[in-house]
C-alpha cells in the first residue's frame, strides 16, 4: 500500500550534512517504491543534489539563514515559515502522514499534524539533552542547554504516533522516558556508491588535491563541537612526531565561522578541504590511508561512518558513536576522550597496511550484508502501515452512532 507522505526537515535540504543525507535517501527510495513523498525545507539547498523528490521550500526571509546545526535565534522566524508551509502542503496534498526528522521539525509535524488530524511519525536522531549543550562554551550556557534538551526529550517524542530510533541506546533512551511506539531502524549506507578505484586513480586523486604519497588521516563532515574534532588536532601533533610527514585531512563543508574556529586551533600537519559536493568527499576517501570518527555521543548514528565503511576503509572511531563497528574486526574503537589512545590507533594502522586492507574489506562487507537501504525501507513501510491502521481503528472506534433508520431500523 503506498501513500502520500510529508518528509518536514527544519534544516537546509538538501545538503551534505548526515542527518540531510538520510532524509534525500530515505525520500529518494520510498519515491521509488510508489510512494507520493514530498519534502518540506527551509529555502535553502544543494538543488543539483536532489533526484526528482519534490522540495516544498518556505521563502527566503531576509536575514535568517540557518546553514549549520545548533540554536540560532533566526531559527525561530524560519520554523515558524516551515510550520505555516507544512500546514498548506498536508492541506492542499492530501498527506496521509507526517514524517519529521529532528526536534525542530517534530514540533512542526506535531503542531500540523494536530491541525489536520494527520499522524505523526518522529524520526529521532540523538538525544537532545546530550547534543545540544555541545554548542555552547560556559558552564552556566551548558547547564541551561542540558535542562531544555532533557524537557524536550521528555515531553516531545512520546506525543508522536511512532517513533523511529537510529541505535540501540536511542530506542532504551526514549523507552525510558514513557515512548511506547518505537522502533530501530539504523541507516543505511550503499558500496554501489564507492565503486573500486585503481592506484592509477588514487594517484591522480592524490596529485589533484597535492598530496603526494605522505599517510593521509581523513575526517569527513561539519566541524561542530559534538563531532569532537578537538580530539584530532590533539593526536595529529603526537602522530607526526612519529610518521613526520603524517597529513590531517577535514574535509567539509561547514559554515565560515566553523572554519575559522578550527584554523585558529589548529596544528602543523593538518588542511582543511571544502567538500561542496558528494563527489570531492568519495574521491578524498578513496586516496585516505585512514578515516576517522572522533564523535563521542552515543545517542547518534555517524552517516559518515557508513561511508567510511562503504568506501573499504579503516576506521579509528570514539567508542561512543562506534555503531556497527566491532573493534578489531571490521575497524579499531578507542575509548572516548583520549588523544594519546586515538594517535596510538592511528599510528598501529598506519604501521599494519595488512591490517588496515583487511578491516576495510570487512567493513564494506558489513554495509552490503547489513546496513542496506532495502531493509530500512521495508521498516518504515511497516511502521507507516501500522500507524495508518491505527489512525483508521481508532477513527472507527470514536465514530458517532449512526441513526436508527441509517443502521437499518425502524
Amino acid at each position: 500500500m503506498t501513500s502520500r507522505i510529508a518528509i518536514v526537515a527544519a534544516c537546509p535540504f538538501p545538503t551534505l550534512q548526515g542527518s540531510q543525507l538520510l532524509i534525500r535517501r530515505l525520500a529518494e527510495g520510498l519515491q521509488a517504491r510508489g510512494h507520493a513523498v514530498v519534502v518540506v525545507a527551509y529555502a535553502e539547498g544543494l538543488e543539483d543534489a536532489l533526484t526528482g523528490v519534490p522540495v516544498r521550500r518556505i521563502p527566503a526571509i531576509p536575514g535568517c539563514r540557518a546553514r549549520g546545526s545548533g540554536p540560532r535565534a533566526a531559527k525561530l522566524l524560519l520554523d515558524a515559515a516551515l510550520l505555516a508551509k507544512v500546514w498548506r502542503v498536508v492541506r492542499d496534498e492530501r498527506i496521509e502522514i507526517i514524517h519529521a526528522h529532528n526536534y525542530e521539525a517534530a514540533l512542526v509535524g506535531l503542531a500540523a499534524g494536530r491541525l489536520a488530524r494527520v499522524p505523526v511519525v518522529y524520526h529521532s536522531h540523538n538525544a537532545l539533552a546530550e547534543e545540544l549543550p555541545t554548542y555552547f562554551r560556559g558552564a552556566l550556557a551548558r547547564r541551561a542547554a542540558r535542562a531544555l534538551g532533557a524537557l524536550a526529550d521528555r515531553e516531545v517524542p512520546r506525543r508522536a504516533d511512532h517513533c523511529i530510533a537510529i541505535c540501540h541506546e536511542l530506542v532504551d533512551f526514549l523507552r525510558a522516558r514513557g515512548v511506547g511506539a518505537v522502533d530501530l531502524v539504523a541507516p543505511g549506507g550503499s558500496v554501489e556508491e564507492f565503486p573500486a578505484r585503481s592506484s592509477g586513480d588514487v594517484a591522480a586523486i592524490r596529485a589533484r588535491f597535492a598530496f603526494g604519497s605522505r599517510p593521509l588521516l581523513l575526517y569527513a563532515g561539519n566541524l561542530d563541537g559534538y563531532q569532537n574534532v578537538e580530539l584530532l588536532l590533539g593526536s595529529i601533533g603526537r602522530i607526526r612526531h612519529v610518521v613526520p610527514d603524517a597529513l590531517l585531512v577535514l574535509a567539509t563543508h561547514a559554515a565560515p565561522r566553523s572554519v575559522r574556529r578550527v584554523l585558529a586551533a589548529r596544528t602543523d600537519g593538518v588542511r582543511i578541504v571544502t567538500a561542496a559536493d558528494f563527489a570531492t568527499v568519495r574521491d578524498l576517501l578513496h586516496a585516505a590511508d585512514v578515516a576517522l570518527c572522533p564523535r563521542r555521543e552515543w545517542s547518534g548514528f555517524p552517516m559518515k561512518l557508513l561511508n567510511y565503511m562503504a568506501a573499504g576503509k579503516a576506521v579509528v572511531v570514539s567508542a561512543g558513536s562506534a555503531k556497527a563497528v566491532r573493534h578489531g574486526v571490521n575497524g579499531w574503537v578507542v575509548a572516548d576522550g583520549s588523544a594519546r589512545g586515538y594517535a596510538a590507533a592511528i599510528l598501529h594502522l598506519l604501521r599494519s597496511p595488512g591490517l588496515r586492507a583487511a578491516l576495510g574489506a570487512a567493513a564494506r562487507r558489513t554495509v552490503e550484508d547489513e546496513y542496506g537501504w532495502d531493509r530500512v525501507l521495508d521498516q518504515v513501510e511497516a511502521i507507516y502501515a501500522s500507524v495508518l491502521a491505527a489512525r483508521a481503528r481508532a477513527a472507527v472506534t470514536h465514530a458517532p452512532p449512526l441513526p436508527l433508520r441509517a443502521a437499518g431500523y425502524e
